[in-house]
């Protein structure tokens, strides 16, 4: 953090991820050792149904729609951090041109580089072009976070085998809930599975009761919704415990449990990236609520679809 500490007040560092919430852990770690920056955070990410994760550095934030053409305005709000952080896709935004005005994109560092596509770069680097002087990029080829079992998987059919896992969870640790009523359906713009939430909350019930660290991830905010209602009714801690997984992308928990909610097309499922993300979020387990006939049929040769078939019938409850 050298240009942090340099007495050189018109050096700039930017610090970026791809999603929010790893934008946002890289902002805590900050405000841990007392280090002066400005998260800037997307209006809908905040607003609509995040704003709880940001009570640590609320000092901090800006949202995007507080982005105003006045340097005067945006200086008092930025004051004398020299450290910027937001998503990749958050250089893009033209409403984000007061900031890089007060602290111009000279150096640029990438957080979890490794799950960006080498494409989402190029509108950052034609667009900085003239200000950009150095990219640094993290990343680790071991992975410490997944358990044995899974990390093994994910590193053979993700990374070419180039990733590689090291973990004290070597037994089994994956398992998938086979939900034999489970049906999709449409609801808005999104989807829902009734059937499939009451299993999840079942296995909410059982971590909570068993003094689990966990949260629920699923890719269909209908049902993100719907399971959020039924762990309150069900008087179970329901408060920043339920995520899209989209959202949850840099976070992670001891358990995960998952909601696919789909059971006749695979919809998300086809998004390897995105799969890979929804995949890795355990420390110690996972439990994949989903229809079997669902994961063997449409779905068996998408990510989940490899996965249940390479650990065979005994992960099946």
């Amino acid at each position: 953090m050298s240009i942090v500490t340099s007495e050189d007040t018109e050096r700039s560092l930017w610090l970026v991820a791809q999603s929010n919430v790893a934008v946002k852990n890289i902002a805590e770690k900050l405000a841990d050792v007392q280090l002066d920056f400005t998260l800037i955070v997307s209006k809908d990410f905040h607003y609509d149904w995040h704003e709880h994760l940001y009570g640590h550095v609320v000092d901090n934030v800006i949202r995007s729609d507080e982005l105003v053409d006045d340097i005067v305005a945006m200086e008092k709000r930025i004051l004398h951090s020299r450290v910027v952080l937001c998503t990749l896709a958050m250089l893009s935004n033209p409403r984000i041109s007061p900031i890089v005005r007060l602290r111009p994109l000279q150096t640029l560092m990438v957080d979890e580089a490794s799950q960006i596509e080498i494409g989402d770069y190029v509108p950052v680097l034609n667009k900085y072009s003239k200000s950009l002087e150095k990219m640094v990029f993290i990343g680790d080829d071991k992975q410490h976070r997944m358990p044995l079992q899974l990390g093994t998987f994910i590193g053979k059919h993700v990374y070419d085998g180039k990733l590689k896992t090291v973990h004290r969870v070597t037994k089994s640790c994956l398992r998938f809930v086979d939900v034999l009523d489970g049906a999709e359906a449409p609801k808005g713009h999104s989807w829902i599975n009734d059937p499939e939430a009451k299993e999840v909350i079942e296995e909410a019930r059982q971590c909570h009761e068993r003094g689990r660290s966990y949260r629920v991830l699923t890719p269909y905010d209908a049902q993100r919704c719907l399971l959020e209602t039924r762990l309150k009714a069900a008087n179970i801690p329901w408060e920043n415990k339920v995520f899209n997984v989209d959202s949850f992308q840099g976070n992670e928990d001891d358990y995960i449990i998952v909601s696919l909610v789909r059971t006749e097309k695979i919809g998300f499922l086809s998004d390897v990236r995105r799969v890979n993300v929804m995949l890795t979020r355990c420390r110690k387990g996972m439990s994949i609520c989903t229809k079997r006939q669902f994961v063997e049929g449409p779905a068996s040769s998408t990510l989940v679809g490899l996965l249940a078939e390479e650990l065979g019938d005994e992960v099946w409850v």
